[in-house]
């Protein structure tokens, strides 16, 4: 028999080239989960793979597989002029070294380039000092998401971004330097709102201003240290997922007229963590709490102290109006931990006497300094107004100012810098802060500070850590 006419071996059949054979669409779909270097570097494979690249929809460029910005400037001119403009389903720009920024004439060029080729989503996040930002050219029917770290642009990109962008559904600005005073869009679903400004030279606002959201698409909402600015909510009855994390910089006075929680009449899940330490300010969430209704769709809630304080009558009265909770979670810290027995124990009494329904909730966690006589006083009246038993979990820590004695114990050791940015690099470092302190929070706080010697990406990563606990056992 004729050699021809046998079939392959199981061998040749295993090793045979499959991935080659599949369609242009299947492949740029498996190279948009490569960074944009890795992705033209694959045209070395073979005939087959030399062009693909060309047409591909997703460029995720990271500026840590770069060894210079020369480098990094001429890889980024040839990728886009090879490919003209082919649409784009996405773009991202990612840069954290110091050494090698996103800082160049020629990136607000790449940006404009992505935008003309009818990008939808964009993404530019900067770790190291600010990115000058040019919005003129945010004129598009096609973007759709737009997400930035650390970046500067003046105070007219919000105002011109949803006229000039009229289909953006989602927003996502952290550590940026730019003055805002108002998010107004009629098609924006999602908003991220981070500001870690410094005082001083580098404070974007002189004065308090009112922040106002006025968006009736929005379906999620995320604000977290908002310094000099006073959220102030506007047709927002459509959200469903909401967050916020601030602190007294955020409010003038204990006069100040705020509506976070009352505004947010449907939420589902909700998250509210007030660093106000101050027992004046801590009136403000407290009052626009006393104006709300029933939170009838609520089933997640996340609390921090402030609405504990010296009695529990601000806890009962947000338990009593929603009847649909499932899961409640408390984050206590050591201010009032002490001192509180006799007047908890008195208002404990009168604010078992209220009765609320919370026949649906399955779940309660709370996090709190060990000896704190509140975690008790909570469970004492959760428990008095539950049809069943829920699951209840006290997660007890150390005073949080003790964290400091950890560091006198660290080894002082300085690792050097990898000099390969290939595509074996460190993802992890590349990853948001975000998403860096989701990581630390399953780490012992010695753990965390012991990051610092990783890298220059990860040396002063531990210090915002938002999760330290530390257990004396």
């Amino acid at each position: 028999m004729s050699n021809k006419h046998m079939k392959p071996t199981g061998f040749e059949d295993i090793t045979s080239d499959r991935i080659s054979s599949l369609p242009d669409e299947i492949l740029h779909h498996i190279m948009s989960f490569m960074t944009a270097r890795e992705a033209v570097q694959t045209c070395v494979l073979s005939t087959r793979w030399r062009y693909i690249w060309l047409c591909l929809r997703c460029l995720n460029t990271e500026v840590c597989q770069f060894t210079s910005k020369k480098i990094f400037v001429r890889f980024m001119d040839n990728i886009l002029l090879r490919r003209g403009f082919v649409p784009l389903d996405s773009f991202s720009l990612i840069g954290w070294r110091d050494d090698v920024s996103l800082n160049h004439p020629r990136t607000n060029l790449w940006v404009c380039h992505a935008i003309r080729s009818n990008v939808r989503v964009l993404q530019i996040f900067e770790y190291h000092g600010l990115f000058d930002l040019d919005h003129s050219f945010f004129i598009s029917s096609h973007l759709k998401i737009l997400n930035l770290r650390c970046v500067s642009t003046t105070a007219l990109f919000i105002e011109n971004l949803f006229s000039g962008c009229p289909v953006l559904e989602e927003l996502s600005m952290v550590d940026c330097r730019v003055f805002i005073t108002k998010f107004s869009s009629s098609t924006l679903k999602k908003l991220t709102f981070i500001s870690h400004t410094p005082h001083g030279e580098d404070c974007v606002h002189d004065d308090f201003q009112d922040l106002v959201i006025d968006t009736p698409s929005l379906v999620s909402l995320h604000l977290e240290d908002l310094p000099l600015l006073n959220p102030c909510l506007v047709n927002v009855s459509s959200v469903v997922n909401a967050s916020f994390r601030l602190d007294e910089e955020s409010f003038a006075s204990s006069d100040v007229n705020c509506n976070i929680i009352s505004a947010l009449s449907n939420v589902t899940k909700l998250k509210l963590y007030f660093g106000l330490h101050n027992d004046m300010v801590s009136k403000v969430p407290k009052r626009d709490l006393w104006r709300c209704q029933t939170f009838n769709n609520l089933k997640t809630l996340f609390l921090g102290g402030w609405c504990i304080g010296t009695d529990l009558h601000a806890l009962v009265y947000f338990l009593r109006r929603s009847p649909a909770l499932e899961k409640l979670t408390m984050w206590i810290h050591q201010v009032g931990a002490s001192g509180l027995p006799q007047k908890t124990d008195n208002l404990e009494s009168k604010a078992t006497n209220i009765s609320f329904n919370c026949e649906h909730l399955k779940k309660v966690k709370i996090r709190c300094p060990r000896g704190d006589k509140r975690a008790q006083n909570i469970v004492n009246v959760i428990l008095a107004n539950a049809i069943s038993p829920p699951e209840i979990v006290i997660d007890q820590h150390t005073p949080w100012d003790r964290t400091h004695h950890l560091l006198d114990r660290l080894p002082s050791v300085e690792m050097s810098r990898s000099k390969r940015h290939d595509s074996t690099g460190d993802r992890i470092s590349a990853l948001p802060d975000e998403l860096l302190h989701h990581i630390m929070s399953f780490l012992t706080p010695r753990e965390t500070v012991q990051t610092c010697v990783l890298s220059r990406r990860w040396q002063t990563t531990w210090v915002s850590a938002r999760c330290l606990i530390i257990d004396s056992d």
